[in-house]
């Protein structure tokens, strides 16, 4: 009958197999080893057995461990070597990786942030077609908005504006009944070098604007102050006003030209002129800034005793002439003739005069001048008219010139309101008056020089049409 024994079992580490030690005078004894234990020395002994889980049973955790650490050695020995690769490539791809799918085996927190990462993903790509979409409906909107500007320029360029009444206008600039004319478009496309459309004029300050109304009570204080001026502001335009022609010459002429002169002749000879009006600046258009540059000299005048129709003293009536004021406070001819030569601006030829349609204005200038009648011949004319004025320039040849090269073998009248409107200059009611028409003129030239760079389109230099009168000297 077998005997149990109560052996202590001592653990010894440092060994692959922790094996119980048993006390040396019992050491060729029989060993008596329970059933799973026997089992387990068995498969030891035996090389190239594979390891089964037999041992679970063992009070022993430990032994338990070291026979399952056994038995994957000896299955991994026994594998076949292809297997083993396999095996290592799956263990290194198998790294967890969020943006791969997860399957529904997963803990369900992984599917629920994966769920959450792709929604995110749509919601930025949907918010990203949605700023693209409104950024090309912002550049659509935009390209119509220029296109409907455009159109819009294109239309107001094309508008014709309104000629404005001549009994219109008081001494001063009146803001609402102010014009703002189309620019310059075939006459700039005709100037050599100039762009095809003329940058927009920079408008003169409103005092530059402003024309003094000279009577007998200030003639000598305006005349001084020219006097002042004329030394820096060498440039000077003349306008005149009169009750318009009444005369006209009979027989037989030498040329076309010579009626004209006999016709100018006469009316100047038999009429006194109502109002001469001067403004002054340099050759670039600059004037003064203070004071003013623009004057209006009203001439003693009696309707009773000129040769006048009822219809031309309505009409000029109507444009704003006191007749009456004229009378009792005029300027006397003579008296303004005699300031005039001693003022600097005739007899001088650093001074270059401006005028439109030339003839009548010289023509009363020269007579006040001479204090005299008008000679008998055009060439005895001209010769006073060098004399007193030296440079001089006639704005309706200048013009003529430039119409006949764009548009040739067309008789039409031109003005010196188209030539302002053709140049940019925005129309002032004061520009109605005899002041502000020889303050047009001065504009007109100096602008008409600046953009054109002194070079007139059919290739003539604008110094060449100097002392030029238009229908006297030239056609």
């Amino acid at each position: 009958m077998m005997q149990s024994m109560n052996v202590q079992h001592q653990v010894m580490p440092g060994h692959e197999q922790m094996m119980p030690q048993r006390d040396p005078q019992n050491m060729n004894m029989m060993q008596n080893y329970s059933p799973h234990m026997g089992r387990a020395r068995m498969n030891v002994q035996q090389p190239n057995f594979p390891m089964q889980s037999m041992m679970q049973d063992v009070g022993n955790p430990y032994l338990n461990a070291q026979e399952q650490d056994m038995n994957k050695r000896q299955m991994q020995q026994n594998m076949p070597m292809n297997i083993q690769p396999q095996l290592q490539m799956q263990h290194q791809n198998q790294n967890f990786n969020i943006s791969t799918p997860v399957n529904a085996s997963m803990p369900p927190g992984l599917n629920l942030y994966q769920q959450q990462q792709q929604q995110q993903q749509q919601q930025q790509q949907q918010q990203q077609q949605q700023q693209q979409q409104q950024q090309r409906q912002g550049q659509g909107q935009g390209q119509q908005n220029q296109q409907q500007q455009q159109q819009q320029q294109q239309q107001l360029g094309q508008q014709q504006i309104p000629q404005q009444s001549q009994n219109q206008g008081s001494i001063g600039v009146n803001p609402a009944l102010t014009n703002v004319p189309k620019q310059m478009g075939a006459a700039a496309n005709a100037l050599p070098g100039a762009a095809s459309a003329l940058p927009p004029m920079i408008l003169p300050p409103p005092n530059h604007l402003f024309v003094r109304d000279v009577w007998k009570g200030n003639l000598y204080r305006e005349f001084a102050s020219i006097r002042r001026l004329v030394q820096q502001y060498n440039h000077i335009s003349i306008s005149t006003e009169f009750v318009g022609t009444t005369a006209r010459p009979i027989g037989n002429f030498r040329s076309k030209a010579d009626y004209h002169y006999q016709t100018m002749r006469a009316n100047v000879d038999f009429l006194n002129p109502i109002q001469l009006g001067l403004s002054l600046s340099d050759e670039n258009g600059n004037k003064p800034d203070n004071g003013p540059s623009t004057w209006q000299f009203n001439f003693e005048f009696n309707p009773e005793k000129e040769m006048v129709s009822k219809d031309s003293l309505e009409l000029l009536t109507k444009s704003g002439i006191n007749f009456e004021q004229h009378q009792t406070m005029g300027i006397d001819q003579l008296e303004f003739g005699q300031l005039l030569m001693d003022s600097g601006l005739v007899l001088d030829p650093e001074v270059t005069w401006v005028t439109y349609h030339a003839a009548y204005d010289l023509g009363f200038l020269i007579n006040i001048l001479m204090n005299n009648s008008m000679p008998n011949n055009k060439d005895d004319f001209e010769w006073w008219v060098h004399k007193y004025l030296p440079n001089f320039y006639d704005l309706n040849l200048v013009y003529k010139a430039i119409q006949d090269f764009k548009q040739p073998n067309q008789q039409q009248q031109y003005t010196l309101t188209s030539l302002a409107d053709d140049l940019g200059i925005p129309r002032f009611s004061i520009f109605t008056t005899t002041g502000g028409q020889s303050l047009l003129m001065l504009l007109s030239f100096c602008q008409l020089a600046k953009v054109s760079l002194n070079k007139l389109p059919n290739g003539a230099d604008l110094i060449s049409y100097r002392n030029i009168i238009y229908g006297i000297d030239g056609e």
